[in-house]
């Protein structure tokens, strides 16, 4: 081996190392606020979990995410890919006008499980409720014309088309890309703008029986021109900044927010702070909590019960204009199923008049939480 062949490797083996022990040192973080999630921890040893594997595959998350200066490094490796051409990166395409789109192949066989799920639970409520289900689709399938050439994209209009099939299904395909040259998502986060959830709302409204608030009866305001998303977090490099509003009624109801069943009340749907970092669209309802039970203003005796992710928080503010109350569940963070849950509430006095599932179509097909609807 000559002499630069050897020096060559003398560096490569001490950065490596330097590396290594840096990451060792660097303190755990629980949290990554650019990118809006829990990072992994030091996975618990033991024998079982070693043999199966699972402990190798945890402890390689745990070094990937807890690794030193990781968002350093993962912006050098897009601006990297950048220079090379590359229209994608860490699954991320990067997409016209300014659009930054989730790369998302689903797993199957989740699907097959997941639509099995909902297949069911609508056999156990349909009858007993206003029962709707509206899976909205992401900007991958409405803004698809936004992709680069030839970019792979997974079938969500299959997925939608299936559970159209079973009935109950609020679609909102047509109204979406009736829209898609409006700003109806956002180009750095995975959410529809609030703009595009009031279209959806309209379809919803629709397929529920009531009357809708029309746009000459709502008040818009903004609350941020700097909202950066988790898509744009997950490339690390600077981008321009979303607007972020919200839609009320000029005759917005009052509201009393009971948070997990009595560890938090708010007479508020929004929270400011959140305005302040780097997770803005948190500021709707707080964030993600199990239970959130909504009583307004509006003397109608009408109750909806939503099963939902992220999505829906941005189009609660106008749903609050047609209940009474309202109860939000996140089976992600739910700690029971939701048939029992609403036995509860009916032995408590409740009237449940509409039960909505409502999930963006990625999150749907990626859930593992979906068995809760039926326990």
């Amino acid at each position: 081996m000559n002499i630069c062949n050897k020096v060559t490797s003398v560096i490569f083996c001490a950065v490596i190392a330097g590396l290594t022990a840096a990451s060792m040192l660097n303190p755990v973080r629980e949290r990554s606020e650019t990118e809006n999630r829990d990072l992994a921890q030091m996975p618990t040893f033991s024998l079982e979990s070693l043999f199966k594997g699972d402990f190798t595959t945890d402890y390689e998350t745990f070094i990937t995410d807890q690794f030193v200066a990781r968002d350093a490094w993962i912006a050098v490796k897009t601006y990297a890919e950048l220079a090379l051409g590359k229209r994608d990166s860490n699954n991320v395409y990067f997409a016209d006008d300014g659009y930054y789109i989730e790369k998302f192949t689903p797993d199957e066989t989740q699907v097959d499980t997941n639509i099995a799920y909902v297949a069911e639970f609508l056999s156990h409520v349909k009858d007993k409720y206003n029962t709707r289900v509206m899976i909205a689709p992401t900007s991958s399938l409405v803004l698809a014309d936004k992709l680069p050439a030839n970019a792979p994209n997974w079938d969500q209009n299959g997925m939608l088309d299936r559970l159209a099939s079973l009935g109950n299904f609020v679609d909102t395909r047509d109204i979406l890309l009736e829209h898609k040259d409006e700003y109806i998502y956002y180009r750095t986060d995975h959410h529809w703008t609030t703009q595009g959830a009031y279209y959806a709302y309209l379809e919803l409204a629709e397929s529920l029986g009531f009357e809708p608030l029309a746009p000459e009866e709502l008040v818009e305001t903004v609350l941020s021109e700097e909202f950066l998303g988790t898509t744009i977090a997950k490339l690390g490099i600077s981008a321009n900044e979303d607007t972020m509003v919200k839609l009320e009624s000029k005759n917005q109801p009052t509201v009393s927010l009971d948070y997990n069943m009595g560890l938090k009340q708010t007479d508020t749907l929004y929270d400011e702070s959140k305005l302040d970092t780097r997770d803005k669209y948190g500021y709707f309802l707080g964030g993600n909590d199990p239970i959130i039970d909504i009583t307004t203003s509006i003397d109608n005796g009408k109750t909806l019960l939503m099963v939902k992710d992220s999505y829906a928080h941005c189009m609660i503010p106008l749903l609050v204009n047609h209940y009474e109350r309202i109860i939000l569940i996140d089976l992600r963070h739910f700690n029971a199923g939701v048939e029992t849950y609403i036995e509860m509430l009916e032995a408590d006095g409740a009237k449940i008049d509409d039960v909505v599932v409502l999930y963006n179509a990625s999150g749907f097909a990626d859930d593992r939480y979906l068995v809760k609807l039926r326990k």
